[in-house]
């Protein structure tokens, strides 16, 4: 590696180191305003609070580094610029490629350090972090078992097994109960095809119900609705549907891969998929974009000002274009992957337009 090489990433990397200690103190003193209400409520020890922030670190890091590639870049460059160093590597005949070169370096690394995250640290942070909440600090119990989309939740007088939740509408699919004496016999069977919450309680519908009587004998009836025998709220099942940020691209593909089997469109999770693939490419994109207005910077005009405004104005454009692409991917307006690349494709296509033009 050249000597100049060394320097700029060595530049780079002092400028990096602050922005992403900076953006975790910022990220971790939002979370904690927003976490503050668990610490009066449940009165949790301070140590399981600082493991909860711990745990959610990675995640953190996820979104603060390819915002601090951007920053770290064009913040350095811009620095250099005002000392005119720019100028001095311009007049010696290196070009806007050759000074970017050891940045894109870094943005290769970080988007290859994001993936293998995205595949390994990312998912287990996320489920975690929830189960500490959730479990831990707010000590709900652990009593419902999950098996890919199906529920089971048991009690001393009774098993339910819920085939699907659908958290959009708040819909249970295919539910079965089962319920017994003190003596462990057999009372009564509820199945229903569906469930909707109205209000503070499940109505089911497609109602199958067998009970037996006192004599012993059973009766079965099919009734087209009924107040349903199920007293946990829909908050309950929340966490029952699997986020696909909790998931690697393998449990991701086989989890699709289920859904479709079971009759259901899978489009959602193949656009977080692709995602999955499409987003950690956005390091390469951001070091190339903190080149070209740095490189093309007047010597001793804005610095550190000028960059700052720059990265947050490219980084925040980046994001709303993103998200409004997924967004469309998610209602079935774009193919998924269309919906996952357009944001890199654009923004890609700019940095490197950008990059030439500033080359010559």
């Amino acid at each position: 590696m050249r000597i100049l090489d060394r320097y700029i990433i060595r530049e780079f990397l002092k400028v990096f180191a602050l922005c992403v200690i900076g953006f975790i103190l910022v990220m971790l003193l939002v979370e904690l305003t927003d976490k503050i209400k668990y610490y009066f409520e449940f009165n949790p020890p301070g140590i399981l609070m600082v493991k909860y922030f711990a745990v959610k670190v990675p995640g953190y890091l996820f979104f603060v580094i390819p915002l601090a590639i951007l920053m770290g870049g064009m913040l350095s460059l811009f620095m250099m610029a005002r000392r005119y160093e720019i100028i001095a590597m311009q007049a010696n005949g290196i070009d806007a490629i050759a000074i970017a070169r050891p940045l894109l370096l870094v943005g290769v690394v970080g988007s290859l350090l994001m993936f293998a995250a995205n595949e390994t640290v990312i998912p287990w942070s996320n489920r975690y972090s929830e189960y500490v909440q959730d479990v831990e600090i707010a000590g709900k119990p652990d009593r419902t078992f999950f098996k890919r989309d199906q529920i089971w939740m048991r009690s001393p007088h009774s098993i339910t097994h819920i085939r699907n939740f659908v958290k959009a509408n708040q819909t249970l699919e295919r539910i079965s109960i089962v319920k017994w004496d003190d003596n462990f016999a057999f009372t009564e069977r509820v199945y229903a095809d569906k469930a909707t919450w109205w209000q503070d309680h499940w109505v089911f519908y497609g109602v199958n119900r067998t009970r037996l009587l006192p004599d012993g004998t059973f009766v079965v009836e099919n009734i087209p609705s009924m107040v349903g025998p199920l007293d946990k709220p829909p908050d309950d099942f929340g966490r029952v549907e699997r986020l696909a940020n909790e998931m690697n691209l393998t449990e991701l593909s086989a989890y699709m891969a289920k859904i479709a089997e079971e009759g259901y469109e899978p489009t959602r999770y193949l656009v977080d998929w692709h995602n999955k693939i499409a987003f950690p490419l956005v390091c390469l994109i951001m070091a190339a974009l903190s080149v070209p207005f740095a490189v093309r910077a007047r010597p001793g005009a804005g610095g550190v000002a000028l960059g700052l405004g720059l990265s947050i104005f490219v980084a925040f454009g980046y994001w709303i274009v993103h998200t409004m692409f997924i967004a469309l991917g998610h209602g079935g307006y774009l193919p998924p992957i269309a919906a996952a690349w357009a944001a890199n494709a654009i923004f890609g296509l700019s940095a490197m337009m950008l990059l030439l033009h500033a080359g010559t």
